[in-house]
């Protein structure tokens, strides 16, 4: 979540924590749930039907997995509704109360952090999630909690199609494939049904744009292919790197200037100071160093915090 909070931060400006979280649980103008790779997302509200319907498109019935029949699969899809009608649940009280109403083989799958039921139930709607009760997260309707539609899948999965080519185009289906995680084939095929996808031009960017970005940001998430994102520097940094390790520069928070990574980054917040530590992997001009100071400020005001910058 915090990743998450930092990536809108980087994009809106004068952007603070607060604002996020009244948006997600006051205004109800974002909602968190699983969609894309089946992975925690914050969407805006209103169009939270589109991505959840688009990764239908792609995904087998939920319930096969399961070794469930269709009816079976709806009957606990109709517990999960009754459950959480008019209320926030914990993830522990939805398990004991949907057991209570489907079987009790369902409360060890939807009390697992892993989502599971959980996760096939905000594919289709059912469930989103509501406002933290202290440090745990609580699962609300989503049809009560921000509305609901129904969208077709294959109509959703051809606009995100869409909207991908001209956020991080030129892009093909391979490119679609690696972001939105389907299998190479099911993108092709999805490429030739639609009509000619308007393809960006390449345009050359003036140097700058120094960005602290948080891990699993949608810029390095949508870059394809890595290798053009991330030079041999900061890759021998990676292998140094817990999660870099494992999950690549996808996990890593990320020094990025003029497009491209330059180094690596750590925060922790201790008190009302943020310690910003970043290990660049290569020369910094003046005004480089600037905007790198820019962005830590940046980073304090958004978490409310003085911001110490350390760079190596």
């Amino acid at each position: 979540m915090g990743a998450a909070e930092l990536a809108l931060s980087a994009r809106v400006r004068g952007l603070t924590q607060e604002h996020v979280r009244e948006a997600l649980w006051e205004e109800r103008t974002l909602a968190k749930t699983w969609t894309i790779r089946g992975t925690l997302h914050l969407h805006p509200a209103d169009e939270l039907p589109l991505w959840t319907a688009a990764a239908r498109a792609v995904d087998p019935p939920w319930y096969e997995s399961y070794g469930l029949t269709a009816k079976q699969g709806e009957k606990v899809l109709d517990a999960i509704a009754d459950a959480l009608d008019g209320r926030a649940l914990l993830r522990e009280e939805l398990a004991d109360e949907v057991a209570r109403r489907a079987g009790a083989w369902t409360r060890e799958r939807i009390a697992s952090g892993w989502g599971y039921i959980i996760g096939s139930a905000a594919a289709v709607g059912k469930l989103c999630h509501g406002p933290p009760r202290g440090n745990k997260v609580t699962f609300v309707r989503t049809d009560q909690w921000i509305g609901w539609k129904d969208v077709d899948p294959q109509a959703a999965l051809a606009e995100v199609c869409r909207r991908f080519v001209a956020e991080y185009g030129p892009a093909g289906p391979k490119e679609f494939a690696g972001w939105f995680g389907i299998k190479p084939p099911a993108a092709r095929a999805l490429f030739e049904s639609l009509d000619e996808i308007e393809q960006p031009h390449l345009r050359k960017r003036p140097p700058g744009a120094v960005r602290l970005l948080p891990e699993y940001d949608c810029y390095v998430m949508g870059f394809r292919e890595r290798e053009h994102l991330v030079p041999d520097a900061v890759r021998e940094r990676l292998r140094r790197h817990g999660k870099g390790q494992y999950e690549g520069i996808a996990g890593v928070p990320t020094l990025v200037i003029d497009g491209v990574v330059a180094g690596i980054w750590r925060r922790a917040k201790r008190g009302k100071r943020v310690e910003i530590a970043v290990e660049r992997a290569r020369r910094l001009t003046a005004q480089d160093r600037r905007e790198l100071e820019d962005e830590a400020e940046r980073i304090g005001r958004f978490l409310d915090a003085e911001p110490v910058l350390v760079s190596s």
